[in-house]
């Protein structure tokens, strides 16, 4: 009797320690479960609910914004409703030009996803024409970061006429396939001020949201940092955004969030921080993409040496059009693939004329393009160079 309670009592003591034991794991667990939630950080961009970038940007590319009551005047004008159908049927056709262009990207070009544009100003048109899968890019210009319309009384009350201006600037990129440098210089110093509209505009077209604009500077590391961190998530457009600024955009179908940022730099030899400049590219472009198009044959002077360097050193592709870099800088360290045809310079650069590149031409086989590019309108000429592997 003695021995079978002893039995008894070990069995109950088991099935209490066990019982112990798995209430210690379940708390565990639990607590792991916890821990984990908690430790998932939960994006800011998620939960920012400002929508007013996104409403601008709508309104500047001719489509009525999310948000009925944002500038109910403006939106109701018979000025917007003219600025629509303006705007559609430039864009009608200009589209179909734009959809070669990705048509020809999809077939030749990888998922390039991170790209430098020095030189491109605010042309985001054709960077995402080029580069749809495009996540993150640098675009340099001369021309401010400037402001965004309608973000005070004053510019609103100016709204027919920055209208016009959109009108103006669009109608002249989609002719040429270019910025004017010049030109934009006067239409970018008016009611629509820098590049910033622009390139908000451009976004709205080709279907992205603007979800959040903050200004930003390169620092001693090479990285971009907020200016302003404690604006970074505020309800307001009223931000300084004259020397450079970050745009975070995305479709609304998608998931991951793109960034651009825009710089208004010169970067000619005398100018260019030779500090914080190549840290830069290190940081973000070693082994990337870079995009040269309308260039003005800058890469071709002598004043231009280091930010030519830089491109080389870190590229792993450059898809260049003539007036870029220039051919007799691709050593035999690329492969070259030749697209459209070569015959020579716009008259503007006559003296600008690449017989090596013409020479390429007629003894390879380039591979024709239909779509309008760089200067040229009857013959556009493009290469596409690729590092080769070690």
């Amino acid at each position: 009797m003695k021995s079978k309670l002893i039995v008894l009592i070990t069995i109950l003591s088991a099935v209490t320690l066990c019982i112990a034991c798995n209430g210690n794991a379940e708390t565990k667990n639990d607590n792991d479960e916890k821990d984990s939630i908690v430790q998932e950080e939960i994006n800011p961009l998620d939960t920012f609910a400002y929508t007013d970038y996104n409403s601008v940007a709508r309104i500047l590319a001719g489509k009525y914004p999310d948000d009925s009551l944002f500038l109910v005047d403006v939106v109701n004008s018979s000025k917007f409703n003219y600025h629509i159908s303006s705007f559609d049927n430039t864009w009608e056709d200009h589209s179909k030009e734009l959809e070669k262009v990705t048509a020809w990207s999809n077939q030749y070009l990888e998922n390039e996803d991170t790209v430098f544009y020095p030189f491109g100003g605010p042309d985001f048109n054709y960077l995402d024409a080029v580069f749809p899968n495009c996540k993150f890019t640098v675009l340099i210009g001369l021309e401010k970061g400037g402001k965004i319309p309608f973000s005070d009384s004053l510019s609103v009350a100016q709204y027919d006429k920055i209208l016009d201006m959109v009108t103006h600037t669009i109608v002249t990129n989609v002719g040429f396939s270019f910025f004017r440098t010049k030109s934009m210089a006067v239409d970018l110093a008016g009611y629509l001020e820098g590049t910033l509209p622009i390139v908000m505009m451009f976004m709205s077209r080709h279907g992205f949201d603007v979800i959040n604009v903050n200004h930003v500077f390169i620092n001693d590391n090479g990285e971009f940092e907020y200016t302003n961190p404690d604006q970074v998530w505020a309800y307001t457009m009223d931000k300084d955004y004259q020397d450079a600024y970050e745009v975070i955009y995305k479709k609304p179908e998608e998931k991951e969030y793109r960034k651009l940022v825009y710089m208004s730099m010169d970067v000619s030899d005398d100018e260019i921080n030779q500090q914080t400049f190549p840290l830069m590219m290190q940081n973000y472009f070693k082994n990337q993409t870079t995009f040269l198009k309308a260039a003005s044959y800058l890469l071709d002077r002598a004043a231009f040496n280091i930010v030519k360097s830089y491109i080389l050193d870190n590229s792993h592709k450059i898809i260049s059009v003539p007036s870029g870099l220039q051919f007799r800088d691709v050593d035999s360290t690329w492969n070259v693939d030749l697209y459209g045809y070569y015959t020579g310079p716009i008259r503007l650069f006559y003296d600008r004329q690449q017989n090596d590149l013409k020479q390429a031409y007629k003894d390879g086989e380039p591979i024709e393009i239909d779509f309008l590019f760089d200067y040229y309108t009857g013959s556009p000429s493009l290469y596409v160079a690729t590092k080769k592997e070690d």
